[in-house]
């Protein structure tokens, strides 16, 4: 566009200076000559103007260095989630061997001894869970009382056995009062590096290192 202008304009200027015009063209022509440098410069501003908009849109040149690979690893939700839970787990091993406590053979033991471990178990897995939960139980009324539940009660806290009426309202005995926690606080694990098989250790193997041990003198 900005040739063919250039061109037009030139060929208006030296048909009036070196070609013969009719003198009712010479007005004309004249005013052609001023309007056409116009439209080259309006065209050359659009032009400049479009420029600077393509410019603007382009993102800008990476100048950070690059991020840490344990950041840049996109890390997979649900092996998060799995590594949270772990945690967990975790704590409940190294704070009240629950672990060891599961996963060992009762059958060698006398009735005293596993007694004592389950107090240490409790003891330490009940620390646990009052850090991470505030447990309540979800019934304010105390077992071996009678309930009646309405219609409309909230089947998610209330599980029926026994013979159950095909219609409410439900009339029975308060079995168990449930729990309900009203505060959830698990680990949380975020921006760390997930190596295969590392995030599913519950608690790592000891190992006693005793340099007399090694002591040949």
């Amino acid at each position: 566009m900005a040739i063919t202008l250039t061109l037009l304009i030139i060929g208006v200027i030296s048909t009036l200076f070196y070609i013969p015009v009719p003198e009712e063209l010479v007005q004309k022509l004249e005013w052609v000559a001023l309007a056409l440098p116009l439209a080259l410069l309006i065209w050359q501003l659009i032009e400049l103007s479009r420029k600077a908009a393509r410019e603007g849109e382009e993102p800008a040149p990476q100048t950070h260095k690059p991020a840490p690979r344990a950041a840049a690893v996109q890390q997979d939700p649900r092996r998060l989630q799995d590594a949270a839970v772990l945690q967990f787990l975790a704590r409940l091993q190294e704070k009240g061997r629950l672990v060891d406590f599961i996963m060992d053979d009762m059958t060698p033991y006398a009735d005293e001894q596993v007694g004592a471990a389950a107090r240490i178990v409790h003891q330490g897995c009940q620390e646990v869970f009052s850090s991470f939960f505030r447990i309540e139980p979800l019934h304010d009324g105390a077992e071996e009382e009678e309930i009646t539940l309405a219609q409309g009660y909230d089947s998610a806290a209330y599980r029926l056995v026994g013979r159950v009426p095909e219609h409410p309202p439900y009339t029975g005995i308060m079995l168990h009062r449930g729990w309900v926690t009203r505060r959830i606080n698990l680990p949380q694990v975020s921006g760390v590096d997930l190596t295969d098989g590392a995030e599913y250790v519950i608690a790592p193997a000891e190992v006693e290192v005793d340099p007399s041990h090694f002591d040949r003198a």
